[in-house]
């Protein structure tokens, strides 16, 4: 009796003290530059970050060897935004080192919570990941972005694999693009409001 009491407590403590599963919803809150430990994982996710302080808001992701990965966020101010992580090419994720001057959040999700692209127009403002029913035949994105800074929009055809990189501007921008066939997931980094409309 005593042996099994035991065990149960060493692994109610060891329950507490282990980093959590990325993919459990599970949001990290902090103030200033930390590092956020979680269980490593090759998995592709999402990332939702917040951040109110007024100077650089820095993210990148820790392989399970200790390196430096993916640049996730690098925004001065304040930032809202999700970002995906585990892209093409990553040795996994274990950690994130942030960089902050202000209080922040971090939230982890699956793919499954990607924004719903349902209609031929979405808009939005920001960092965003966008999923929609795998494109067929030729198709062509209209973008238009109104920021200051860089609009960067990939489009992914297998999760995990290498994306097509659509837009890279900066500042104000409209264009249009193809559409790779197959495209089940666009992701968009940008400062300012923007539209995607697929025809």
């Amino acid at each position: 009796m005593f042996r099994r009491t035991l065990a149960v407590l060493t692994l109610a403590a060891a329950a507490l003290v282990a980093p959590a599963t990325a993919h459990a919803d599970t949001t990290y809150r902090g103030e200033g530059d930390d590092v956020v430990r979680i269980h490593a994982t090759k998995k592709p996710g999402l990332v939702r970050f917040t951040h109110d302080g007024e100077s650089n808001f820095i993210v990148h992701t820790v392989d399970p060897r200790g390196k430096t990965g993916e640049y996730l966020v690098n925004e001065i101010g304040p930032y809202k935004g999700t970002v995906l992580y585990n892209d093409y090419g990553t040795k996994g994720t274990s950690a994130l080192e942030i960089k902050a001057d202000g209080s922040w959040t971090a939230t982890f999700l699956p793919l499954s919570k990607a924004r719903c692209w349902c209609s031929a127009t979405i808009r939005g403002t920001g960092d965003q990941i966008l999923k929609l029913s795998p494109t067929r035949g030729l198709r062509t994105l209209h973008a238009a972005h109104n920021g200051e800074s860089n609009f960067i929009v990939h489009a992914y055809t297998r999760i995990g694999s290498y994306g097509d990189l659509l837009f890279n501007e900066i500042g104000t921008y409209r264009g249009k693009a193809l559409l790779p066939v197959g495209t089940r997931l666009v992701s968009v980094h940008a400062d300012g409001a923007w539209t995607l409309t697929r025809r």
